[in-house]
């Protein structure tokens, strides 16, 4: 079984627990160099993929503090090829921008979260980690496919040189930016240190794509670590005091632990940071 440690957001730190995650009942044919992590104010879910195939993922839920295998449950991602890297993927969940912000709580009278009923799948391009490619579960199906509600693909812009791309993940942190995709944000270790995070929020203007490169339209929207790209003086652009782009410091970590992966979830109140540790450990 992997050995997973667990760490919450506060502030620019996020502080490690003593209590390491439990999986259990998990398949020998568990992938765990594979996997991603999401809550959807249901259960906080763990998926890996299914070893040697390119597509197939194990679902694990949060029961009792232990992630438990959903048995006869596997899910597909579907419009494959080799321009992805299969090898790393990130995962989240968003509410139906359908909905309306600002949802009442029929009881209480209260604005409440909407609930975020849409999966993401994101993997890198091959060769290029700054592309993205996102797919997204199709409704009444078990499949991830491209694409489904905004686009299938998205940018890295700016990151430090010394990002590491291996070890990156994926959140969408709606606390502030409800139904808005400011929310969506991107996360990878510091190359060679396991506490540093650098992080980069959705929003900034990108390169732009092959069409007409007269049309506005033409340009992308990329995650992006330079602070030029967030400015504040620009309406709508500035996210309650808390930057949109920077690094987070890991506390608490025991120094001799090598981290494999990492995972970031965002259960509607508080960010959770999942750590795998390396099995030489």
């Amino acid at each position: 079984m992997p050995l997973i440690k667990k760490a919450i957001k506060e502030g620019d730190r996020l502080k490690v627990t003593e209590t390491s995650i439990d999986v259990l009942n998990a398949p020998s044919d568990c992938d765990w160099t594979r996997w991603g992590m999401l809550d959807d104010r249901k259960s906080t879910r763990m998926y890996c993929f299914k070893k040697d195939t390119p597509n197939q993922l194990y679902q694990f839920l949060l029961k009792d503090g232990s992630y438990v295998f959903e048995e006869d449950f596997t899910l597909s991602i579907e419009g494959l090829s080799a321009a992805q890297n299969t090898q790393k993927i990130a995962m989240l969940s968003t509410p139906n921008f359908e909905e309306v912000v600002g949802i009442k709580d029929k009881e209480k009278g209260e604005p409440i979260l909407p609930i975020p009923n849409n999966y993401h799948v994101y993997m890198q391009k091959a060769g290029t980690p700054e592309h993205l490619y996102q797919f997204i579960l199709k409704d009444k199906t078990g499949s991830f496919t491209p694409n489904g509600i905004t686009r299938d693909w998205f940018g890295l812009k700016a990151f430090p040189a010394d990002t590491d791309w291996n070890r990156w993940t994926m959140t969408y942190d709606s606390n502030h930016y409800q139904l808005s995709l400011p929310a969506y944000v991107f996360y990878a270790f510091k190359k060679g240190s396991n506490n540093v995070l650098y992080f980069g929020r959705y929003g900034a203007d990108g390169d732009q794509e092959v069409v007409p490169k007269t049309d506005p339209a033409s340009f992308y929207q990329v995650y992006s670590y330079d602070p030029a790209d967030h400015p504040v003086d620009k309406e709508g652009d500035q996210y309650y005091g808390q930057a949109k782009c920077g690094k987070l410091i890991i506390e608490d970590l025991p120094g001799d632990l090598n981290i494999s992966d990492l995972s970031m979830v965002f259960d509607g109140i508080d960010t959770y940071l999942y750590l795998l540790i390396d099995a030489n450990n």
